[in-house]
């Protein structure tokens, strides 16, 4: 499998130096791709799994993938991969030991030159969010996954204004197809056949791009 990042080393060790000055996040995973993808694949940051080898969707969640990408005909080859926050953040539960959260705004903010980095050198593909966290980062904190999953969207996203440390939009809309994540459905069984039904939408769609 060839899979190569967008980021620079100069990028790769902005993130990591990020990684680092934030005691809350942990390791670094740069995205990740095929030469020529198809899609681009939004997910929210790495968990335990990922920073230990270094890749995007590892153990249990990375098997989903790989399954589901193999019911919509494609591999990662045909995929770039990549998160909001491309470190892992962790908080402490009562047994010591560190949990997966969600990034916080902040930390959103401060990975965002990254993350906009990577959307720039796939400015025609299709955006596919995968859950609330990378939804929003698109298009703003009141868009939810629940409202807006299975359907085609085309409008300006945001990006980081670095100099004024805000989010502002482009003038070029981009096409955007939100889904749950590939593992809802089986976290919750009662919306399986809605995940199902978001994935066949997206294999129709991809099938005339």
């Amino acid at each position: 499998m060839q899979l190569q990042t967008v980021l620079t080393p100069a990028w790769i060790a902005w993130g990591k130096q990020k990684s680092e000055e934030n005691p809350r996040l942990e390791g670094f995973v740069a995205g990740e791709g095929g030469k020529n993808p198809k899609v681009l694949l939004l997910g929210e940051a790495p968990g335990d799994k990922e920073v230990k080898l270094g890749h995007p969707f590892q153990g249990p969640s990375g098997k989903e993938l790989d399954r589901w990408l193999a019911s919509l005909g494609l591999t990662r080859e045909d995929v770039y991969i990549t998160g909001v926050v491309s470190a892992r953040p962790f908080s402490i539960g009562k047994t010591g030991r560190k949990r997966d959260r969600r990034p916080n705004n902040t930390e959103v903010k401060q990975w965002a030159p990254m993350f906009d980095y990577e959307m720039s050198h796939f400015e025609n593909l299709l955006m596919v969010p995968m859950g609330n966290a990378s939804l929003q980062r698109l298009l703003g904190n009141k868009a939810k996954i629940g409202d807006l999953h299975g359907r085609l969207i085309e409008r300006p996203v945001q990006y980081f204004d670095q100099a004024n440390k805000v989010f502002k939009w482009t003038t070029k809309t981009r096409k955007i197809f939100p889904l749950y994540h590939p593992s809802y459905s089986k976290r919750f069984k009662n919306m399986e056949a809605v995940v199902d039904r978001d994935s066949e939408k997206l294999k129709e769609l991809l099938l005339q791009i």
